[in-house]
């Protein structure tokens, strides 16, 4: 049975990629004065890709540049398709999302674009979001709330409640407008189609699934073992530009990722660790001129949950973090 949780995390999907323009009744309630921060239903809200100060400031702090490619990996001893979105700070910042709360007190998403309050290059951002939801009341009657002090002022004027305490969170990573992710499968790769609004503007972003809250536990950032033969360099084409397994390439590699999307602590959110394994023909990536084959698919190969003796010349905990979400399915996100 679907746990309240998970619906809630499902009707985040959605709403993470609903546009404005539907949906929305096109007359305000008379019962509200609105000044010009909330805006009437069906209102134009101007993108801050269009101002290029704006853009250049996202461009120059979102990671990533261009078409950032689909790169091979292995998790739970089955290969898997990842991206590097680039270093990643190890919080959640706040976004809101807004909601009517049904008889069952389970929260059904508006067609409202949901509100952050920093972008890439600003100090509170992080491609990580913690999903606060903003319950509607009777006045709300469609109208659009873009920005934190848009937010203060709709609880002022009674449109929303406060907001209830989140318990999950979204990897929604904000880009310039010219990124692309190559996603397999024939496929074009895909432009940032999903916005939120920000101080009174929309921003492109990417919705790469839900996560658990940044800093909710003490349990650690799940790992991914980047592997290398002794006295050699990583097995990890993108690191060293070379095509190692000869397949006409540079997206291969031999990294083994801690968790999978199908386990319940899975997070994009990344420490990377450098593995030193014996120059001795173990059949890793270079060997078997496979991006899916390997004797090393997951974490049991390498550490039980010590090193195998034999296995493990040396390895060290990096304090590189990384937003590395896999790819759910072949030709999509």
């Amino acid at each position: 049975m679907m746990t309240k949780q998970n619906r809630i995390a499902l009707g985040m999907l959605a709403a993470c990629s609903i546009g404005v323009g539907a949906c929305l009744d096109p007359q305000v309630s008379d019962d509200v004065v609105l000044s010009g921060l909330i805006l009437p239903a069906g209102s134009d809200v101007p993108s801050a890709h269009d101002d290029p100060v704006l853009e250049q400031q996202i461009a120059d702090n979102d990671g990533v540049d261009g078409t950032v490619p689909l790169l091979s990996a292995f998790a739970d001893g089955l290969p898997v398709r990842y991206w590097d979105l680039g270093s990643s700070p190890s919080f959640g910042a706040p976004l809101f999302a807004l909601v009517r709360i049904d008889e069952n007190d389970e929260p059904i998403f508006l067609a409202h674009n949901t509100i952050v309050d920093a972008i890439p290059g600003d100090s509170g951002y992080s491609p990580y979001w913690t999903l606060y939801l903003l319950e509607v009341t009777d006045l709300y009657d469609g109208e659009l709330i873009t920005s934190f002090a848009a937010v203060e002022e709709a609880q002022q004027l009674g449109l929303v409640l406060a907001p209830r305490q989140p318990t999950i969170a979204i990897n929604c990573p904000a880009v310039a407008t010219d990124v692309r992710l190559e996603v397999g499968d024939g496929e074009d790769p895909l432009p940032p189609s999903n916005l939120f609004y920000w101080q009174g503007k929309t921003v492109r972003n990417y919705d790469l699934g839900l996560m658990p809250i940044p800093d909710s536990n003490t349990e650690p950032e799940p790992e991914v073992l980047v592997i290398s033969r002794e006295g050699k360099e990583p097995l990890s084409e993108p690191l060293r530009q070379v095509d190692i397994t000869n397949d006409g390439d540079i997206v291969d590699t031999n990294n083994v990722f801690e968790r999978e999307p199908s386990d319940a602590r899975y997070s994009p959110l990344t420490r990377r660790v450098n593995v030193t394994v014996p120059d001795d023909g173990f059949p890793l990536i270079d060997i078997t001129q496979n991006q899916e084959a390997s004797g090393v698919k997951q974490f049991s190969d390498l550490f039980a949950p010590e090193p195998r003796p034999g296995r493990v010349v040396s390895f060290e905990k990096t304090e590189d973090l990384r937003n590395l979400p896999q790819q759910s399915a072949p030709g999509g996100l």
